[in-house]
C-alpha cells in the first residue's frame, strides 16, 4: 500500500492508528494483473481511509469513465429505476462475476439514461 501507512485513526488526543482497511483478491487475479498497486486516499469525512486498486492496465480510449452525479438522486423515480434494473440481472458464476454483471449492467444503463436525460433538459432549457 501506498501513501499511508495506517487506514484509521481515532480522533483523541493520545491518537491510536491502525491498519484496518484491507485489499483481498485471488492468484488468479495477481497472475492476470501482476502490477496491480493498492494506494490510500485521502480521508477527509471518515476516520476510515478508502483504498484505491489499480491493475496499471490502460483504460479503452473510446470508452469514457463513469461518473455518478449526485443530481440523479434528487430525479424522480430514479432510485426505483436502479433497483428495477439491479434485480433484472441474472447471472450464474461466483457471487463476484454476479455483482461485476450487476454493476456492469447499471453503469451501461446510466450512461445511456444520462445521456438521454441531459439531452432532454437542454432542449426543455433552450
Amino acid at each position: 500500500m501506498s501513501g499511508r501507512k495506517y487506514t484509521w485513526a481515532n480522533n483523541l488526543h493520545h491518537q491510536t492508528f491502525e491498519k484496518l482497511e484491507r485489499v483481498l483478491v485471488c492468484t488468479e487475479l495477481e497472475a492476470k494483473y501482476p502490477h496491480t498497486t493498492v494506494f490510500a486516499l485521502s480521508r477527509e469525512i471518515s476516520d476510515h481511509t478508502p483504498l484505491l486498486m489499480n491493475t496499471n492496465q490502460p483504460s479503452s480510449a473510446n470508452q469514457p469513465n463513469f461518473k455518478f452525479e449526485l443530481g440523479w438522486l434528487l430525479r424522480d423515480g430514479f432510485c426505483d429505476m436502479v433497483s428495477e434494473i439491479w434485480q433484472n440481472v441474472q447471472h450464474a458464476g461466483t457471487p463476484l462475476e454476479h455483482w461485476q454483471a450487476k454493476i456492469r449492467r447499471l453503469r451501461q444503463y446510466l450512461r445511456g439514461w444520462a445521456k438521454n436525460t441531459s439531452g432532454a433538459y437542454k432542449k426543455e432549457k433552450s
